[in-house]
């Protein structure tokens, strides 16, 4: 027996994606905060060795994780919850000293994991994310 989907009216249609976006309006704006706050400290370096060293006993006291795979950034890890995660990225900016990219990693409203640039709020690529700040 084929299982029936409910059918949304226009009104709950409409009512669901109005919820959808004020959410994401609301994840962005977070996002944008905590890239902000991480620019701050990441811009007091020129390396990202000097930053490790200075910088990762306190991310790991504050549950973040800290680590390179990518020889062009650093990624800076947050567990938000069980399944949602955000990782931010630490880059070289063209003044020589570091940055965070605009573009993270992030497990979206539907639970997939998503490259996204939080400045322009649209999907993005890996490969944007050393020239996006």
């Amino acid at each position: 027996m084929a299982l029936k989907m409910p059918i949304l009216t226009e009104e709950q249609r409409t009512a669901w994606i109005s919820a959808m976006n004020e959410e994401m309006d609301k994840r962005l704006r977070m996002m944008r905060e905590r890239q902000a706050y991480f620019s701050a400290i990441a811009e007091e370096y020129e390396s990202f060795e000097e930053f490790t060293n200075t910088q990762k006993m306190w991310l790991d006291i504050m549950g973040i994780d800290l680590y390179q795979e990518n020889p062009s950034y650093l990624s800076l890890r947050i567990q938000l919850d069980y399944q949602d995660y955000e990782t931010y990225h630490i880059i070289k900016g063209e003044d020589g000293k570091l940055t965070v990219s605009d573009v993270i990693w992030w497990q979206d409203l539907y639970c997939a994991n998503s490259v996204l640039n939080i400045s322009t709020g649209e999907n993005a690529d890996e490969e944007d994310i050393p020239r996006c700040y």
